[in-house]
């Protein structure tokens, strides 16, 4: 008995257009995740590879979720000025040098908080050294359960993000956003203090 393949849609009938770059930024400003996932799978690749070369770490995943995640929240601002792929790439370029100033504020702040036997090198030293382990300790105590959890396993046992999302069980995607959450809080906590 042969079986015959019905297809779904009618012969002849046109298939749908794939939308635009821009009118997926539309649709992500009025809350479609849909179309979120359509911008991904368009230019995750690009931004993966341009990050990459940019930062030459092997923690280009983390700057490709952060990337996609900025999308979300600033599809509103699109304004269409450039192409969807240009503002996507200055998205991962301003995500690159925030992160490695963030990086000099937690680094400072983690050698404090593992540190804190160290001798300061001045009164002012040890001023500037005991407001940052307060703000750190604060900023850490402030975060949810789940996204101190997040940014320990990642950022105090440098755990990949694959690996974290296993050790708490959940989705890499839910981990992305819960230490992208936690590296917001931590970095407007400790805003200002170091340099």
């Amino acid at each position: 008995m042969n079986a015959r393949l019905i297809p779904l849609r009618p012969a002849g009938a046109p298939t749908a257009a794939p939308r635009s770059d821009e009118a997926l930024m539309r649709a992500c400003a009025g809350g479609e995740q849909a179309a979120l996932g359509e911008l991904y799978d368009r230019h995750h690749t690009v931004v993966r590879r341009f990050a990459a070369r940019l930062t030459g770490s092997s923690d280009v995943e983390d700057l490709v979720q952060s990337t996609f995640l900025e999308v979300w929240r600033s599809a509103p601002r699109f304004q269409a000025r450039a192409q969807v792929r240009t503002w996507l790439l200055g998205i991962a370029n301003n995500l690159v040098r925030r992160q490695r100033r963030d990086q000099v504020r937690r680094r400072a702040a983690i050698n404090v908080l593992m540190d804190n036997t160290a001798t300061p090198l001045s009164p002012e030293g040890t001023w500037q050294d005991r407001l940052l382990m307060e703000r750190v300790q604060s900023a850490l105590q402030s975060l949810t359960p789940d996204q101190r959890a997040a940014f320990i396993l990642c950022e105090l046992e440098e755990l990949k993000g694959v690996e974290a999302a296993e050790v708490l069980g959940i989705r890499p995607g839910t981990l992305w956003r819960r230490l992208f959450d936690a590296r917001r809080a931590l970095r407007d906590a400790l805003e200002g203090v170091r340099e």
